[in-house]
């Protein structure tokens, strides 16, 4: 876990979140569909886990979204 919250992973976690949300899944909805945890993906969204790659890919095979709509979204520097 990150000791301080990295902004973009902040908004990355909301972004993904509301997507998330739009489609109504849940966390377990989305578990079943990856080889992420609940807690895995509950931390993503609350932006206090970085992640690998592969994990971005999941996620958007579990949201059923390309990948490149996860990274759709505005980055405060």
């Amino acid at each position: 876990m990150l000791q301080f919250k990295d902004r973009r992973l902040v908004t990355f976690g909301a972004h993904v979140k509301a997507i998330r949300l739009g489609k109504g899944l849940e966390y377990a909805d989305l578990a079943r569909e990856t080889s992420l945890s609940k807690s895995d993906i509950a931390a993503i969204e609350e932006g206090s886990k970085n992640f690998a790659f592969t994990t971005l890919l999941e996620l958007a095979k579990g949201l059923g979204v390309n990948p490149s709509n996860l990274l759709d979204f505005d980055i405060q520097v």
